[in-house]
């Protein structure tokens, strides 16, 4: 039985997915989510017409209601079906007309307001199927089209929902005059006939509501978190940006314990304006994909990597001592110098990279300009020792001994250094 039970719950999950979550409602346009809209309004309206057919043929439920406003409604109710047909058929015809995608909408949700309305009136200005409409609708309506549109549509609804509920009760005008009143009627049964037309026409729109606003609301918080996550990346490589590495550096310092060592490794192509100038930018761009398509492939789950602006590049290793750090960065040097790439005139691109890497004890630590700019040491040192090599800022004393004891300021720009040494010869 629980076998069944769960089959069951697998069965029901995936054909919501497949039905409804894979519906990008969110990216439709305005006369698509019009469309939407009309098609609920028809699918409740058939619900309702099947309700009053099945009334009128019952003997027992007949009594108890006002049978020539019980028509008016069903009258009422088949020309919102006929009016929304033809706005579907308006919408489909002019689907892709810019006049269309800005009005249709209003007009949509204005018939929507107006057959709420009716019906409501009819079924009762403070029933409970009546505050299902003006209450979850409206929701629907704002995750969809924009406020203007909207807002005063659902504030002047209840404006008049409001003012038919006070003229009804105080005896203006009929309440509820689609049934007969409780005095030409058995109370008792009466009052069964109703609680059960309420949930009628509750239970469908509460359910669609329901369905709707889970959809909804979960593409719309996709949504959120994408935005979330293109800002934090590069666009070129794929990689994250410098301000999205900084923070993660922030975050180690506070979470790390004293045992914790963490690598730093500073990357920097060769000689990459010579590419640009001799084999154009759109090669020199496809280069720095394929270096980031590269690094990514070598972090752990815990590592990041980063593009710092224009050819230079930073990976973080959590939890990587000396020896770790020193590892990944010759692989990662290595590899960049496999890359090959054809420029647009049919000519293989090849580059090199030189590396600084540093290793750290974050905790304790006040900010991560000290942390970078030893990597940043040890790459400068690295590129005035040659290029294309690895240098740990642990190295410094021995290849850099001025070096090491005057620290330069932390810039991560390198444009001066590629002046200092010819080009390197390529394999």
């Amino acid at each position: 039985m629980k076998l069944l039970q769960l089959k069951l719950k697998e069965f029901l999950t995936t054909l919501y997915q497949r039905a409804l979550g894979s519906v990008i409602v969110m990216e439709w346009t305005r006369v698509q989510k019009s469309m939407f809209v009309l098609a609920l309004m028809i699918g409740l309206s058939f619900f309702f017409l099947f309700y009053i057919a099945i009334v009128f043929l019952d003997q027992e439920w007949r009594p108890y209601i006002n049978e020539p406003m019980f028509r008016i409604l069903g009258l009422q109710i088949v020309a919102t079906i006929a009016l929304s047909s033809f706005l579907m058929w308006c919408c489909f015809i002019w689907r892709n007309s810019l006049f269309a995608n800005q009005y249709m909408p209003f007009i949509v949700n204005a018939l929507y307001a107006v057959a709420m309305c009716a019906n409501g009136y009819m079924l009762g200005a403070m029933s409970p199927a009546t505050g299902i409409f003006l209450i979850g609708t409206p929701i629907i309506g704002l995750a969809l089209f924009p406020r203007i549109i909207v807002m005063p549509l659902t504030i002047l609804a209840m404006l008049i929902m409001m003012i038919l509920a006070y003229a009804g009760t105080v005896g203006w005008i009929p309440y509820a005059p689609a049934f007969n009143s409780v005095e030409r009627t058995d109370l008792q049964q009466s009052s069964i006939f109703y609680f059960y037309t309420q949930l009628y026409f509750m239970l469908p729109p509460s359910l669609i509501i329901m369905v709707l606003s889970d959809v909804i609301f979960k593409q719309w918080h996709e949504r959120g978190r994408e935005v979330t996550l293109l800002s934090q990346l590069d666009s070129l490589t794929n990689l994250y940006n410098r301000r999205t590495v900084n923070e993660h550096l922030e975050r180690l310092l506070k979470m790390s314990t004293e045992a914790d060592r963490i690598s730093i490794l500073l990357l920097d192509l060769d000689f990459f304006k010579q590419v640009n100038d001799t084999h154009g930018h759109m090669a020199g761009d496809d280069v720095l994909r394929e270096v980031g398509h590269l690094l990514q492939s070598t972090m752990r789950k815990n590592d990041l990597a980063g593009r710092f602006g224009g050819e230079e590049f930073i990976v973080v290793l959590y939890r990587s001592a000396h020896e770790i750090g020193m590892s990944v960065a010759e692989r990662i040097r290595a590899r960049i110098a496999e890359i090959r790439v054809t420029s647009p005139a049919g000519k293989v691109v090849h580059v090199t990279a030189s590396v600084g890497v540093s290793t750290f004890s974050p905790f304790g630590m006040t900010g991560i300009d000290q942390i970078l700019s030893q990597a940043d040491q040890a790459l400068y040192t690295a590129k005035d020792a040659g290029r294309n090599q690895v240098v740990h800022y642990d190295q410094l004393s021995v290849l850099n001994p001025v070096l090491a004891d005057h620290s330069p300021n932390f810039s991560l720009d390198h444009a001066d250094h590629e002046h200092q040494a010819p080009n390197l010869a390529r394999p």
